[in-house]
């Protein structure tokens, strides 16, 4: 096991999987405990009264619980697998968005509006769940207010989505 400041000083260039020691295939259940057992380790909580040790471990576990984060949901993991292929060890909120932006075929970068993020973010949530009626709910009313790529994006796939609930019936 590699100590606090060498994990530290090489953190940029580990993967996800490296840093939370799973396996590329592992389930979701797997990569929980992992990151229960990396958080017992590296939760900032752990190293009270060292202020370097605390900032180091606050440093590791921050991308630690971004791994987590992008590791548990499969969209965001298999962008992250892709990514990881062109030599990309992370997968940040800036660059899921811009992924986003780039399967909406366009260049238009700019952030969701403060008062759509909310229930942007609650369609999506409802869509990766298979809450279709609540997702389209959620997504009717941000499509009021904004007309963003990534608003369209996932307009496109809940679209996709009710059109294949239909065909299997």
């Amino acid at each position: 096991m590699l100590s606090d400041r060498v994990l530290d000083e090489h953190l940029d260039r580990l993967d996800y999987y490296t840093l939370l020691g799973v396996a590329r295939d592992a389930p979701a259940r797997s990569v929980r405990d992992a990151f229960h057992r990396f958080a017992m380790r590296f939760h900032p909580d752990q190293h009270i009264g060292d202020d370097g040790a605390q900032t180091r471990a606050a440093r590791i576990f921050k991308r630690g619980a971004e791994g987590y984060r992008v590791l548990l949901d499969a969209a965001l993991r298999a962008r992250y697998d892709s990514a990881l292929g062109r030599g990309e060890v992370r997968l940040t909120q800036e660059a899921e968005r811009k992924a986003v932006v780039a399967e909406a075929g366009t260049t238009v970068e700019a952030p969701l509006p403060p008062d759509v993020k909310p229930l942007y973010e609650r369609a999506k949530e409802s869509f990766a769940k298979g809450d279709l009626k609540n997702a389209k709910a959620f997504l009717t009313l941000v499509t009021r207010r904004s007309t963003h790529p990534a608003v369209q994006a996932l307009a496109r796939d809940l679209l996709e989505a009710e059109r294949a609930q239909l065909r299997r019936r």
